[in-house]
């Protein structure tokens, strides 16, 4: 079933201990780990990975965006985060990091930027919980949706059984958000699309609902 994961990195982190208390009803949560090398800004150490952990019952998945991902496995695991997903950029073996994270007992996934195409993923399908397609990238422009990731939303859903397991991060909000779902995904990160609004709990189940609407046309269609 379609799902959503807001992203932390857009909440108050001035206010972060009553921005969790405030979020009944989320099924997960989004923690962006930058390294400030693998991409340019820096985000959340471990200490605030933990402190996270502590202060909610929702479940935390991790998109680690930094240059050495094996470094981090044990210490998200022992923080008890669930689902640990890194970018096939940054991993000469993508392989070990999968195998590495399953055998502490958490769902592994794989990440692509834009850049990166789905026949990365290929060797790897059968080690899969989770696949971050990466849908913006900084520009002069911001960060803005790029609508040519939604054809390779759809390679990555012929490849793995489940459309729960392919996910879509960057830029998705109201107005593209039941392209990225026709195209295939079964989750979606959503940063200010969530955080930003004045009531982050109803925006959050209106755009599930919303997306879950959507999900029944498209599979409805499908049949």
């Amino acid at each position: 079933m379609f799902t959503i994961s807001p992203s932390v990195y857009s909440a108050d982190l001035l206010d972060l201990r009553q921005v969790l208390k405030r979020l009944d009803g989320f099924e997960h949560l989004h923690l962006d780990i930058d390294d400030g090398n693998f991409v340019r800004g820096i985000s959340f150490g471990m200490d605030v990975v933990r402190g996270i952990a502590a202060c909610t019952d929702v479940p935390l998945d991790v998109h680690l965006e930094v240059q050495n991902p094996m470094a981090y496995v044990d210490d998200l695991a022992d923080a008890g985060v669930e689902l640990i997903c890194a970018h096939v950029e940054a991993l000469d073996y993508p392989s070990l990091f999968l195998s590495s994270v399953h055998n502490r007992g958490k769902k592994a996934g794989l990440a692509l930027n834009i850049k990166t195409p789905a026949v990365f993923l290929e060797p790897y399908v059968d080690q899969l919980d989770q696949v971050i397609l990466v849908s913006c990238e900084a520009d002069v422009d911001g960060l803005p949706f790029r609508s040519g990731v939604l054809k390779k939303v759809a390679q990555v859903r012929s490849m793995l059984s489940d459309p729960a397991k392919v996910w879509v991060d960057g830029g998705v909000n109201e107005t593209n958000l039941k392209s990225v779902i026709n195209a295939g995904a079964g989750g979606v990160v959503l940063g200010r699309a969530v955080f930003g609004a004045k009531d982050p709990v109803g925006a959050y189940q209106r755009l599930l609902d919303l997306g879950r609407t959507y999900e029944k046309e498209r599979d409805g269609n499908a049949v």
